[in-house]
């Protein structure tokens, strides 16, 4: 019973001392794990440590990059709306489109001017601004076929009416813009509102242009509109008449009524004869009471017709100037002499000559009449010292000295005091300052008799040569400083 205490107490104990081996063994793993476990540790505070501060150094940054893009943000803000007051400041209306052509913004120009909204402005076609107000055929080519080829252009002159703020000239310049940023394009439109500027610039060229009292084309303008007809008359083959006209005794009228009431006068004149013409005829002021009607291409005969509906006109129209005594009525007469482009001249100054002495003419036959200039020929006083001589052919010494009445390229008129019988003849021709005397055959054309029993004999040269058409220039008196001598048919 002992024995087996004993042994039972005997495997306890080596049991025990077993186990207290073990847990001998065990603490020793127990200090490695804990050693272990101690590192782990100082390597986990460590790692966190290193974490917090990674932690703080990319908050740190994160915070730097918020605010610098704030800051961005806010200067790009500031800039914007900077620019913005700047186009909001400027006169001109201004637009910016996108690429699509659609208003991303415009200033406050553009509103005031052409009289629309922001709200019904913006984020629409510029096409269909105003109601397709904006649908202009020159804006469109500029920004559909000029500016996708370049980058911009300036000062495109447009004229349009709108229907709100009615015709308006403006001078376009446009810039593409492209944003990097969020990789769009722009295009910045500035008009330029020259509406008044082409209002001031036309009423100095009329006041240029124009007579100011009546408001005809004045003096300078008449011949230079002259000159131009009758180039278009030479390349297009057309003829064109003119008309000088002037208030019958007007000198009277000043003299009796004042020279206000005789500007009274005037411009009632000028206003007849305009009110009286086509659109495509031209009123000039010629000078004092004389002016100038140019017809193109209109003939004689409807030049007639017109002259009589003025001259109706005055007879109906009671004119009445407040600057008479008492409104007294003011009774208006003219004359008026008539030619035709290339009919009765060669050249403006010709052309001058003829219409002015027509008038002449008329004025010597009684007045408030017309005279219609028929001749193709015209002859022109001879320069002062110009002598005539008539050669007899077999002795060519033996000549007689005949007066001249007046003288062209192809004949002249002489006069004297027994008729001249050969049919041909030949003349000497003195020119004046002593130049050399040449000769030229000469043909009786016609032959009549004067009041004073002088005989007028017309002739004419059917032969001369290039050279002495020349000498006989010189002997030509120009039509414009002559004395007119106009014969023509009165009507």
């Amino acid at each position: 019973m002992k024995k087996n205490i004993k042994q039972q107490l005997a495997k306890a104990i080596n049991s025990f001392q077993k186990q207290i081996k073990n847990l001998g063994k065990l603490g020793a793993r127990l200090e490695i794990k804990e050693k272990e476990l101690e590192r782990f540790v100082k390597n986990l505070e460590g790692r966190v440590d290193t974490r917090t501060s990674a932690e703080r150094v990319i908050n740190t940054l994160l915070h730097k990059e918020i605010e610098q893009r704030k800051q961005s943000e806010q200067a790009a803000q500031d800039a914007l709306e900077y620019a913005d007051s700047i186009i909001d400041t400027v006169r001109e209306p201004f637009i910016v489109l996108n690429a699509d052509l659609k208003v991303i913004s415009a200033n406050r120009s553009f509103y005031q001017i052409f009289s629309v909204k922001a709200g019904d402005t913006e984020n629409q076609y510029i096409y269909d601004l105003g109601n397709h107000q904006w649908d202009i055929p020159e804006l469109r080519e500029l920004l559909e076929d000029i500016l996708p080829n370049t980058t911009s252009f300036d000062n495109y002159e447009v004229e349009h009416i709108f229907r709100d703020i009615g015709k308006r000239a403006m001078l376009l310049n446009a810039r593409k813009v492209y944003r990097k940023a969020n990789q769009t394009q722009l295009i910045l439109l500035a008009i330029e509102d020259i509406t008044k500027r082409k209002e001031a610039e036309e009423k100095l060229k009329t006041m240029a242009n124009h007579d100011e009292l009546t408001g005809c084309v004045n003096f300078r303008s008449i011949m230079k509109l002259l000159e131009n007809e009758i180039a278009r008359s030479k390349r297009f083959q057309k003829k064109f008449s003119i008309i000088m006209m002037d208030i019958d005794q007007f000198k009277k009228i000043n003299d009796g009524y004042g020279h206000i009431a005789g500007n009274d006068a005037l411009v009632v004149f000028a206003n007849v004869i305009k009110n009286n013409v086509r659109n495509v005829d031209i009123v000039g002021r010629y000078g004092g009471d004389e002016f100038i009607v140019i017809l193109p291409e209109t003939d004689p005969q409807h030049v007639l017709v017109i002259l009589e509906r003025i001259r109706n006109d005055f007879n109906q129209r009671k004119i009445v100037s407040p600057h008479t005594e008492n409104a007294k009525e003011i009774t208006l007469k003219f004359t008026a002499g008539i030619a035709v482009f290339p009919d009765n001249a060669k050249d403006l100054k010709e052309l001058i000559w003829v219409v002015d002495s027509a008038l002449r003419q008329a004025k010597r036959e009684g007045k408030n009449r017309t005279l219609l200039e028929k001749r193709r020929l015209l002859r022109c006083n001879p320069v002062p010292g110009t002598k005539i001589e008539i050669v007899d052919r077999s002795d060519k010494q033996n000549v007689k000295s005949i007066n001249i009445s007046n003288i062209s390229k192809k004949g002249m008129l002489l006069l004297s005091t027994q008729d001249i019988l050969d049919e041909e003849f030949l003349c000497r021709i003195h020119p004046p300052k002593g130049e050399s005397p040449f000769e030229l055959t000469s043909k009786v054309k016609h032959k009549s008799k004067s009041e004073n029993e002088l005989h007028c004999i017309g002739v004419y040269f059917p032969e001369i040569s290039e050279n002495l058409k020349g000498n006989l220039s010189n002997c030509i008196e120009s039509p414009i400083t002559m004395r007119p001598n106009a014969c023509g048919t009165s009507l």
